[in-house]
């Protein structure tokens, strides 16, 4: 018994270091210049703070200390950091009546040198899920930041993890077009 616990120890340890110990999400989110957004979505929904709520405390738990986050700037003291930056916004008001909601991001995770060990873009999409119809577009996007958040905490953890790009729902192809124009983010 007292050799499977240690056999359990070591392998355990072992696991730490190869992951490369704790992940820190970088915040503020940022948006890329480039980035397709409504300005009403971008300001009532607060994307950025959406997806800072839902990745750091995925990262949080599998650190098993802090809140997950830290201060873009600040000593990371050793830890990997996870870089996000929004690309694209996909997301009118009238919640699921107007249509699918998506967001798009860049991840880039970090060494303690500050250099990029790997990078990918993630994309995910809801209609609300159940009872969508009656959710507002700020809850429906707040689906897809729950879906990257637990996306990310596999990726992180494992280097031979790959997303795969999810692809639009037929109803994105009827969605609205005339406040669906996103403007540049300033």
């Amino acid at each position: 018994m007292k050799k499977l616990i240690l056999i359990g120890m070591l392998s355990y340890g072992t696991a730490a270091l190869a992951d490369g110990g704790n992940t820190l999400l970088e915040v503020p989110v940022t948006y890329h210049p480039d980035a397709g957004v409504v300005a009403k979505v971008k300001e009532e929904c607060q994307i950025e703070s959406m997806l800072s709520h839902r990745v750091g405390p995925v990262l949080a738990k599998m650190n098993k200390t802090g809140d997950g986050t830290i201060p873009s700037g600040s000593d990371a003291a050793g830890a990997n950091l996870l870089r996000l930056q929004i690309t694209h916004v996909l997301g009118v008001g009238g919640g699921a009546w107007s249509g699918p909601k998506a967001i798009t991001v860049n991840a880039d995770l970090l060494d303690a040198s500050g250099k990029v060990i790997r990078h990918t873009k993630i994309n995910r999409w809801s209609m609300g899920g159940m009872f969508g119809g009656f959710k507002g577009t700020c809850s429906i996007l707040d689906r897809s930041a729950a879906a990257i958040g637990k996306d990310l905490s596999r990726w992180v953890r494992d280097p031979s993890y790959q997303i795969v790009e999810e692809a639009a729902p037929k109803e994105a192809e009827a969605a609205p077009t005339s406040e669906a124009t996103p403007e540049k983010v300033q």
